[in-house]
């Protein structure tokens, strides 16, 4: 089986079909992932860009952005580089946190503190955080 990474482009092409000939060729790729001939990989780096662009450019809401892309995640035959995406994307759409500030979170669930100067952000989510003021 094939496996390839996923680059921004490919996924805003696929959600936000804006250009038929490339929507087009994406879906062609699906059935082939549909039918496992191949795998996608979607990296994190890809995720954080995609919501990005869909908050920034698409003036999309968060959750539907995350319910999208969650749902790309969950499809036969394509992984998250990241074990944590899917819950990362979760609290992105319900908390309305930046993607990293949902990252951050779900990776200081290993006891390790995230250090910010965004507490208004942080007060929403499930971890503990402290600002460079904190400990000085």
């Amino acid at each position: 089986m094939n496996k390839f990474l996923v680059d921004t482009n490919v996924l805003v092409r696929l959600i936000a079909k804006d250009d038929k000939k490339k929507f087009q060729s994406v879906l062609q790729l699906v059935e082939r992932v549909d039918k496992g001939e191949m795998t996608l990989i979607i990296p994190t780096i890809t995720i954080a860009e995609c919501c990005w662009l869909f908050e920034s450019f698409y003036k999309l809401d968060k959750s539907i952005i995350a319910k999208y892309l969650i749902d790309i995640l969950e499809s036969e035959n394509v992984e998250a580089e990241d074990k944590d995406s899917v819950e990362i994307l979760k609290i992105y759409g319900e908390k309305n946190v930046d993607f990293a500030d949902s990252l951050l979170s779900v990776k200081s669930s290993n006891r390790i503190p995230v250090l910010t100067w965004d507490k208004k952000d942080f007060k929403k989510l499930n971890c503990e955080f402290y600002s460079p003021d904190d400990l000085r």
